[in-house]
């Protein structure tokens, strides 16, 4: 059976997803968001239309593991905490799903996946098009199948980890 990698990245106004196959295929790429200008009715609304296109997407893929970037802190504290809610939102929606998920810090990702912790958006997009031979239509879409990528290395190397434990 094959295994899937779901990256989210999260900001207060939308979730982007980028599903690849265990072998770094980009599969597909899905975006859940709301035309609501207000934060608590948009976050209800794209969420909920989050929970419902993940139980279908786990039909679609079932063996599939998820990594979600940790929220990043801000100046504005408003918006951090709104981009905190949504990241943990989306957690507990997985979990809903039977899914786990994983944080991983934007800079972990980028050192494992670009090559540098600091990469810059520009940096992000550049490799993500090279690496995939595709034009992502938004940064969010490159920065999640980079997040997908970072979460099958990471999955890879526990299953070795575990698999050195039991020999």
């Amino acid at each position: 059976m094959d295994k899937y990698y779901l990256g989210l990245d999260c900001s207060s106004k939308a979730v982007h997803g980028s599903i690849i196959n265990h072998d770094g295929v980009l599969q597909e790429t899905i975006k859940w968001t709301s035309p609501i200008k207000d934060f608590d009715a948009r976050f209800v609304a794209f969420l909920t239309n989050f929970y419902e296109e993940l139980g279908i997407i786990v039909e679609r893929y079932p063996s599939l593991w998820v990594a979600v970037e940790a929220p990043i802190f801000i100046q504005n504290p408003r918006t951090t905490m709104q981009i905190a809610s949504v990241v943990y939102a989306t957690k507990f929606i997985c979990s809903l799903h039977g899914l786990n998920s994983i944080l991983v810090q934007n800079k972990t990702w980028k050192k494992v996946t670009v090559g540098n912790g600091n990469a810059t958006k520009s940096d992000i997009l550049e490799y993500a098009n090279k690496f995939w031979n595709t034009q992502f239509a938004e940064q969010d879409w490159a920065d999640a199948a980079c997040v997908a990528l970072w979460c099958k290395k990471w999955y890879m190397e526990l299953a070795i980890e575990l698999a050195e434990e039991i020999i």
